[in-house]
């Protein structure tokens, strides 16, 4: 039995021209996990990370943090498959067809002042037509290829640490880690949707998995714990 943890990227620059970068609270919240791990001396056999720059900063920070503690960790290995879905694409794509479902998000497309309500509410509408397969999506992934990509690659991690007892980490993102627990509980689309809007930045997630006949079991044993962090370093976006 093994140990796949998962870690969400710390806070990224939400409302900003380019959201893919790690906040200042961000770079706070990557290092206190560092910090945590190197006090317990956690044992780490590898870490993954996903290709975009906000998980990338998050492993570079973090590792930082348990170096200077005294606490090496390994270098990470970049592992397309973590990446995020693409949400903004999705949204620059498929507004149109969003706001035509829902009227009262036409505002934004009209122009003129929209708040971030509205902005998150057509975000999250647009995820649900997206994973109940209702949008034309043109050329951009669509939820059963999100799916598969986040399995592939979660496959891909256990596939090299088959010895009992190891713990491998994955920096990723709150759709695939929701993609995962999906994995574990057996839970439909929307379901996986409700569970992955819950995953705080720079949150840890453990899961269990063992050889079962020719595939695995995968087994959640902590989710979303964010116990490293002051309370003033915890949240969502």
């Amino acid at each position: 039995m093994g140990t796949l943890r998962l870690v969400r990227h710390g806070q990224a620059s939400y409302g900003a021209a380019d959201y893919d970068v790690l906040s200042p609270l961000g770079v706070r919240q990557a290092e206190a996990i560092g910090a945590a791990w190197a006090a317990r001396r956690a044992p780490v056999a590898a870490i993954y990370v996903g290709p975009m720059q906000r998980q990338r900063d998050t492993a570079r920070h973090l590792r930082a943090a348990a170096a200077a503690a005294g606490h090496p960790l390994p270098e990470p290995i970049e592992l397309p498959g973590l990446a995020e879905y693409p949400a903004f694409e999705l949204l620059a794509r498929c507004l149109p067809q969003v706001v035509a479902a829902e009227p009262a998000l036409r505002g934004l497309i009209d122009g003129g002042r929209v708040d971030r309500g509205l902005a998150d509410r057509a975000l999250w509408a647009m995820v649900d037509a997206w994973t109940a397969g209702t949008l034309d999506t043109g050329d951009l992934e669509t939820y059963a290829r999100f799916v598969a990509r986040v399995d592939a690659a979660t496959d891909a991690i256990l596939d090299r640490h088959p010895e009992r007892g190891q713990v491998a980490v994955a920096v990723t993102s709150g759709g695939p880690i929701g993609v995962v627990a999906r994995r574990a509980l057996g839970l439909d689309a929307r379901a996986t949707v409700a569970l992955w809007r819950m995953v705080r930045n720079a949150s840890v997630s453990d899961l269990l998995w063992r050889p079962r006949g020719d595939g695995r079991e995968l087994s959640l044993l902590g989710w979303n714990h964010v116990d490293h962090l002051a309370d003033d370093l915890v949240t969502f976006r």
